[in-house]
């Protein structure tokens, strides 16, 4: 198994910020490496930007705490296991923190090597775009 986790602060509320993050059928508009999303249920149905298909389930989502925890189902990425949470803290002076982990597993050490530097990129790529998005300028 191997683990990645990443951190960014906002000098926004982590109202404003979940407000973006919380539409987890809109992930499109904040995540540069997904084209396209949208909800069917509880399944999220993504495209990347390379016009390659994935299905994530949401298995919890809780307003009240800012988070919610999907599993990706199936998609271009060799995983065997995976399972994300994404969580809003509210922090001092009406800033916040995001804190998107993942817990995944692959066919050998190598490869969940590799995975783990793609989804570190992908985790803060989107949460540069998320920062530009809602930090006012």
């Amino acid at each position: 198994m191997a683990n990645v986790t990443v951190e960014q602060e906002f000098p926004v509320s982590a109202d404003t910020v979940w407000g973006w993050v919380g539409n987890t059928g809109d992930v499109a508009s904040w995540i540069p490496a997904i084209g396209s999303s949208r909800m069917e249920d509880d399944v999220r149905h993504v495209v990347f930007t390379d016009g390659e298909p994935a299905r994530e389930r949401i298995i919890e989502h809780i307003d009240a705490e800012r988070t919610y925890t999907y599993q990706y189902l199936d998609g271009p990425l060799p995983l065997q296991h995976y399972q994300s949470t994404i969580l809003v803290l509210e922090a001092a002076d009406d800033t916040c923190l995001v804190r998107w982990s993942a817990e995944f597993g692959a066919e050998s050490a190598e490869v969940e090597a590799g995975l783990a530097t793609a989804i570190d990129g992908i985790y803060s790529d989107a949460l540069q775009e998320l920062k530009a998005k809602v930090v006012p300028v």
